[in-house]
């Protein structure tokens, strides 16, 4: 990968380590050496989509009650948003998260083979957590 790739990959995680960004979510974060996997990604869409679905929801029923006249179904926007959170989020957050986790589980299992102590962060490293 290119230097521009780790860059990009260093400002996700450093999205992604902040307590504040995740809110009510923090318990579905999993450790920075375990994967995202995509059952835990579709809970976390999932969660922010009915929540966000649910408040579009509202802004459509009161835009038919005044006089749009067209009623989605109920599912709609919770399902497209959902969906919409997954796919960006698999390509973008979780990809990072996942490229990370997969380089610190190798380091920790290097360092358990070997017996070594793990070395300590780089600075860029210090800086995410």
């Amino acid at each position: 990968m290119d230097n521009r790739t780790f860059r990009a990959d260093d400002k996700l995680n450093q999205l992604n380590d902040r307590d504040d960004m995740w809110g009510p979510l923090l318990f579905l974060r999993p450790q920075r050496h375990q994967l995202v996997t995509p059952v835990r990604g579709l809970l976390i869409a999932g969660a922010l989509g009915t929540f966000y679905g649910m408040l579009g929801n509202v802004v459509l029923g009161l835009l038919a009650r005044s006089g749009a006249g067209y009623k989605p179904s109920v599912l709609m926007m919770p399902l497209l948003l959902t969906a919409m959170y997954f796919v960006c989020a698999q390509l973008s957050l979780f990809a990072a998260w996942n490229r990370r986790a997969r380089l610190l589980s190798r380091r920790l299992d290097w360092a358990e083979i070997t017996g070594r102590p793990l070395a300590p962060p780089r600075d860029d490293e210090q800086a995410a957590e």
